[in-house]
């Protein structure tokens, strides 16, 4: 009876290690990662570019957020925004990084320029963080692990400079590269993002506002932020309960159900549809867009190779 009992645990370790390494370590292609990195290279460009306007009048010498006021509620957080002054510095290092983000985008020296966006996005954030938004947070996490992955195989420069150096113009010699960097950066992004919508979901469980069926009209009520007026739901009070109730069960059941294969392309259409209407009420469209780059690591690279074969093969 002992030995049979110790054989099941060996045999259950065993299992659970192998299953674990199968998870997290298995190489794999980086072509959606890679995908990821141009779309959100746009947005974080996007959001880098839109403090040109501003530059100097909120960080300048005499401007509205100085450094030495803003440095204690950053924490032991870093900035090299902190250490600028003039506003020539503060323009030819913004305009640098700008730089570096759009490297990193088309994916010219992706190894350098991934690491180096990260630090000029977090010295963006971290410069001024009251004047970020939910959009910030999960663009820093994505950046981050993408640093993991060789995310620049595909769709990038680095990936037709090496097709240019091969020696067989026909051959791809990094389609077929796998990569256990992928995986990982896989993973943690696909666990994060989990995680995440789960604590959207368990925010929203707080409080009688979303209990109540409210929280959409809340949102809608906001004329400040809409895209899209809705207030006209006033006359269908249910449709709204509706509404508000599907979307804290779609944010509950999201890190559940995705995870199984023949529900997830159900689970992300879901998504998609949930975060567009989110976007349209709330005015966050940058915020709509990352979740959905992020939902993309739950996309196989199969799938991803399909669209682009389609795309290649359809008719000008």
């Amino acid at each position: 009876m002992i030995k049979q009992v110790a054989d099941y645990f060996a045999r259950l370790a065993a299992a659970f290690g192998a299953g674990w390494t199968r998870f997290w370590f298995t190489p794999s292609d980086p072509t959606t990662l890679s995908a990821m990195r141009l779309l959100l290279g746009l947005v974080v460009v996007y959001l880098h570019g839109t403090l040109l306007v501003d530059l100097i009048a909120l960080w300048g010498p005499e401007g509205l957020l100085p450094a030495a006021e803003i440095s204690p509620l950053e924490g032991q957080t870093f900035s090299y925004l902190n250490y600028l002054s003039t506003p020539g510095e503060l323009w030819a290092v913004h305009l640098i990084g700008l730089a570096v983000l759009v490297m990193f985008t088309i994916g010219l020296w992706t190894r350098a320029t991934s690491i180096l966006s990260l630090i000029v996005f977090l010295s963006d954030v971290h410069r001024a963080p009251m004047i970020t938004g939910p959009t910030e947070p999960i663009a820093a996490m994505l950046l981050c692990y993408l640093c993991l992955a060789p995310c620049g195989r595909r769709f990038s420069l680095d990936h037709w400079l090496a097709r240019r150096k091969d020696s067989s113009p026909h051959e791809d010699p990094t389609t077929d590269e796998l990569s256990t960097g992928a995986t990982i950066a896989t993973r943690l992004i696909q666990v994060h993002l989990a995680l995440w919508v789960a604590m959207m979901g368990f925010a929203k469980l707080t409080g009688d506002t979303w209990w109540s069926g409210l929280g959409m009209w809340w949102l809608i009520a906001r004329q400040e932020s809409r895209l899209v007026d809705f207030s006209w739901l006033h006359a269908t009070p249910k449709l709204i309960d509706l509404w508000s109730h599907a979307v804290v069960l779609f944010e509950l059941s999201f890190p559940l159900l995705v995870w199984i294969p023949l529900a997830r392309p159900l689970v992300l259409a879901i998504a998609a549809v949930v975060w567009c209407s989110l976007a349209l009420v709330t005015g966050e469209i940058t915020f709509a867009l990352v979740l959905l780059i992020a939902s993309m690591a739950f996309m196989s690279p199969e799938f991803m190779r399909s669209c682009c074969a389609r795309s290649a093969a359809r008719p000008a």
